[in-house]
């Protein structure tokens, strides 16, 4: 896990969402609430923001497909178990 006592930083988060191999992980937001990340390619960091894919998500409005998640809102990041073939 990933939890920094002042600000995760826009670098950490790419770097977290860049490790090798790849690994879903969860961010957690300063409210207690989760986002969680099934893939690297379901997260963008650009400035302040990550903006977030939710998997599985069927709309006629693409914005109900991404979330916006301002940087000075994340507290950690955690990464998940990795899902098992099936």
């Amino acid at each position: 896990a990933l939890q920094d006592a002042t600000m995760i930083t826009t670098q950490q988060v790419r770097e977290f969402l860049q490790a090798r191999p790849l690994r879903p992980c969860r961010l957690f937001l300063a409210d207690g609430s989760g986002h969680d990340v099934p893939h690297p390619e379901f997260a963008w960091v650009f400035g302040s923001t990550v903006f977030g894919g939710v998997a599985g998500k069927s709309t006629k409005h693409p914005e109900d497909c991404v979330k916006q998640l301002s940087l000075l809102n994340v507290t950690r990041i955690e990464r998940l178990a990795a899902a098992k073939a099936t």
